[in-house]
């Protein structure tokens, strides 16, 4: 049939355009010109910036860093002896392998399907496990914990069983988590506090103090505050004029980046 052999050109093609895209990735992620665009790493730029699924963002990150070591797993994926989910598995055990290891692990698994190179890989399950997925209007935890755990948490249920259910102490233990970098904002009540926070009281300009670090993340919305970038991990206080150039731990030379971002500015 006719419909056949076009959809399979169209299949070649496919995995010759795959082999392309990773090709530029590795450009990408090589000149690290995601973060002048504002992305905190390649996996936020396949994400926010190519609006890429994260399941397939992750994929492709994982091809880019094994291909650094192992180049010619782009070929073998052009010519589909090595799928991007297969490459993708091997690599979470890979990460600390010998470059020798990864290129043996990686020949063995060419040809196999995705359920034979999981089932090389098997783990025991984790004693704890979460799943989150995300809906229009709530999120969906799915939280699964070893027989230990569990009896901890029922001896904790039973402790706080006069205010609380379950799903209420989980939403306290997060509350009292969060008040500790509000509370340094709401204790301080002293008419010269903003005075207070400007001026540095350590002669060592690298010492911030929990509540001046506690102010900055609060206005910043504890997100990273590089022009474009929206991460709220990895967040790190950055002096704006920096200490060897005579920078201080005032307020106003202070800033929230995130770990990538305060490496790419030096």
């Amino acid at each position: 049939m006719n419909i056949h052999f076009e959809l399979l050109e169209l299949r070649q093609k496919e995995k010759r355009i795959t082999s392309e895209i990773l090709n530029k990735l590795q450009e990408m992620a090589d000149q690290k010109a995601y973060l002048k665009m504002g992305h905190s790493s390649l996996f936020d730029y396949l994400v926010r910036g190519l609006g890429y699924s994260e399941a397939t963002a992750y994929q492709r990150q994982a091809c880019v860093r094994l291909a650094k070591e192992v180049p010619e797993i782009k070929q073998k994926i052009d010519r589909g002896s090595l799928t991007l989910s297969a490459v993708t598995t091997a690599f979470k055990h890979l990460r600390r392998k010998s470059v020798a290891e990864k290129r043996k692990v990686l020949k063995s698994i060419e040809n196999k399907s995705s359920r034979e190179v999981k089932a090389m890989f098997l783990e025991p399950t984790p004693t704890l496990k979460v799943k989150k997925t995300e809906y229009v209007d709530k999120v969906h935890l799915r939280l699964e914990l070893s027989h230990e755990q569990n009896e901890k948490l029922e001896k904790l249920k039973a402790l706080k069983s006069h205010k609380h259910n379950v799903e209420s102490l989980l939403m306290n233990l997060i509350e009292k988590e969060l008040k500790l970098y509000e509370n340094a904002q709401r204790k301080s009540s002293k008419p010269n506090e903003s005075k207070e926070l400007g001026a540095p009281k350590s002669k060592n300009p690298r010492q911030i103090s929990k509540r001046l670090r506690n102010d900055v993340l609060r206005t910043a919305n504890y997100k990273c505050q590089y022009p474009g970038c929206d991460s709220d991990h990895f967040l790190q206080i950055d002096h704006i004029h920096p200490v060897r150039l005579g920078g201080d731990q005032r307020r106003s030379n202070l800033q929230v980046l995130c770990s990538s971002h305060n490496r790419h500015k030096g």
